[in-house]
């Protein structure tokens, strides 16, 4: 279905989830949890924790370091040195690229990767993307952090992207011509 095949209808129910997605009671208690726990991830972690794009090699080695296979990594995926990894990972998307925390508040046990807050560029922006199939309104680029990390676990051959960094994905945001 392309964009002009969408109804009034369709659209304002695209951004009413977004809304929800967006405005929940679920996000706002994670973020402040990721957040209140920073100061202690980062005594654990070495390295320079600024939220710059180069912060993103430290933290991919530091994941990589950590995890050696995608059993360790889902074994620990609620751990504090996970959620906060995910969390600054998202910061520094936000800070750089515009983008703004989401989660599906009703997912929770449902669906592993429903359950955890993404990063997407606002509302405001949805019209700088499209779909290139011409199937879906919303075509913003979703990057879900606790995913990225665990890509970050597999050789760089084997991540869906071949290569893909935790710092690349920032390109991810350039709208489509």
């Amino acid at each position: 279905m392309s964009r002009e095949n969408w109804s009034t209808k369709d659209v304002r129910e695209a951004r009413r989830i977004d809304v929800l997605r967006l405005e929940n009671d679920v996000l706002p208690l994670w973020l402040a949890e990721q957040q209140s726990r920073f100061s202690e991830w980062v005594r654990e972690v070495d390295g320079v924790w600024d939220f710059s794009p180069e912060s993103l090699d430290r933290l991919e080695a530091a994941v990589r370091e950590r995890y050696r296979t995608q059993e360790e990594f889902w074994g620990a995926e609620a751990e504090r040195f996970l959620q906060v990894a995910a969390w600054y990972l998202g910061e520094v998307h936000n800070r750089h690229r515009n983008t703004q925390w989401q989660v599906h508040p009703d997912a929770k046990g449902r669906h592993r990767w429903k359950s955890y807050p993404f990063v997407i560029p606002p509302w405001d922006r949805v019209d700088d993307y499209e779909d290139e199939d011409g199937i879906e309104y919303d075509a913003r680029p979703v990057v879900d952090p606790l995913v990225s990390l665990q890509n970050a676990v597999l050789e760089p051959a084997e991540r869906p992207e071949p290569g893909e960094t935790l710092r690349g994905e920032l390109d991810a945001y350039e709208p489509k011509d």
